[in-house]
């Protein structure tokens, strides 16, 4: 009986680690909020911004991990960012590792900034005034 036990055990155990292994996105964290003259904030220790973005404002992200054909979807309150730039992040075997993404959101008032990638909530830490 211990023996089937022990079995069944370490074949869950490798089972869940292939799944983790396989994974394409490892993480997603928003990085920051831009004003369209350049001025911002980095957002990634803050649960709320110190400036007020209403009206047309930037985000940044970066995604760890293999994106493939997936599109992140980056919303504050209720305006969905549109992506302008996209740059990949290599490490120094020139690997890509992560990828920075920049979105543009329009009539912004108020709300949480959220990215979704594929529905799955990743980050929605920050409340943007």
């Amino acid at each position: 009986m211990k023996k089937i036990f022990i079995i069944l055990t370490l074949l869950l155990l490798s089972i869940s680690g292939l799944n983790a292994y396989s994974s394409k996105i490892k993480k997603v964290h928003a990085i920051g909020i831009f004003h369209e003259n350049g001025k911002g904030e980095n957002v990634q220790h803050l649960k709320e911004t110190k400036d007020n973005y209403n009206g047309t404002c930037y985000s940044k992200i970066v995604i760890f991990g293999n994106m493939n054909k997936d599109k992140a979807d980056v919303r504050i309150g209720n305006s969905t960012g549109v992506l302008t730039k996209s740059i990949s992040i290599y490490n120094k075997q020139k690997i890509k590792i992560a990828q920075e993404q920049t979105f543009i959101h329009k009539k912004v008032t108020k709300g949480y900034l959220e990215v979704r990638i594929n529905k799955k909530l990743y980050d929605s830490k920050v409340f943007v005034k």
